[in-house]
């Protein structure tokens, strides 16, 4: 079913209002929802709709956490969750580097002790808004790994997202992605260095969001109120005229993505574009002719507007 942005926000918005938690919570949680449908991740925009009411109607999840600051300095920050949803604590957290960027040039924060943050694009998009090169990732804490498991199982399918403002002319660079694929005895005879890479990814994902977080610190599986809160993340905000003035910046990367538009594409592909193009053709498109929801998340999200007393709009 295709269903016009502003309907889908308003639907996702009184559904986690419903459960009861904060207005400010359930807008915001809508907000960003909508931001990942609209960039075609399906997986982790209203699909996790059913997940995150579930844990917070049964209390695995904070519905009204206070977010509390563990250590600050002028570029940096850490945040305690409180249990809560990540995408409270994520979104905070990248607001405040955004901030301490403009005043020092590099902001970075993280976040501990918290649910799930969803995809990782969407908080480097805020810092992309404001024309900052950004970067975030999420993990979780570490673990000891049965010696008998191969070592493929030790990398976990951690979010890692950076992103490069482009000029109003061509799409931003945006790489948004899990760090981690599943082992294929094939695929690594032919492709090895694949797996040695994102293996490398999945525990830098892990370690600078968990361990430079303090998860260790801050979550104990046996004693935690909030089972499921045992995430990190990771957010960067570099200003770029800090660096080099802004426009020159912002040219040099659409003369990039300028001359890499008229390559030969993939084989199968229309045209050739670098990670964030073909997304912001998606957006594009469902913002003008509404966002597809598939059957799955259809069915869920029907199930919860019967439980909660609410409309769907289809």
């Amino acid at each position: 079913v295709v269903v016009k942005m502003k309907d889908l926000h308003e639907l996702i918005r009184r559904i986690f209002a419903a459960v009861p938690i904060p207005e400010e919570h359930a807008g915001l949680i809508a907000d960003m929802m909508i931001d990942t449908d609209l960039r075609g991740v399906v997986s982790h925009g209203v699909m996790q709709v059913k997940r995150y009411f579930s844990d917070f109607r049964a209390g695995a999840t904070n519905a009204n956490p206070q977010l509390h600051i563990l250590r600050e300095a002028p570029g940096t920050v850490a945040l305690n969750g409180d249990g809560g949803l990540g995408y409270i604590a994520g979104h905070k957290a990248m607001s405040m580097a955004i901030e301490k960027a403009r005043a020092t040039g590099v902001g970075a924060a993280t976040t501990t002790y918290h649910e799930h943050i969803g995809s990782a694009g969407k908080y480097v998009r805020l810092a992309m808004r404001e024309g900052m090169v950004a970067f975030c990732s999420s993990g979780r804490p570490s673990r000891p790994f049965p010696p008998e498991a191969m070592i493929n199982s030790s990398a976990d399918s951690a979010p890692f997202a950076f992103g490069i403002p482009a000029g109003p002319e061509h799409p931003d660079l945006l790489c948004d992605f899990a760090s981690n694929v599943p082992f294929d005895e094939d695929f690594f005879a032919t492709q090895p260095q694949i797996f040695f890479r994102l293996i490398g990814i999945s525990h830098l994902a892990n370690m600078l969001s968990g361990t430079l977080g303090g998860q260790m610190r801050e979550w104990d599986p046996e004693a935690s109120r909030y089972p499921v809160a045992n995430q990190s993340g990771f957010y960067l905000a570099l200003a770029v005229e800090n660096f080099v003035p802004f426009e020159e910046f912002t040219a040099d990367i659409d003369g990039t993505m300028a001359s890499v538009s008229r390559m030969r594409p993939y084989p199968g592909l229309a045209k050739a574009q670098l990670p964030g193009g073909p997304e912001l053709d998606c957006e594009r498109a469902y913002r003008r002719d509404g966002i597809p929801v598939c059957a799955e998340a259809q069915q869920n999200l029907e199930e919860i507007a019967a439980e909660t007393g609410l409309r769907v709009p289809w």
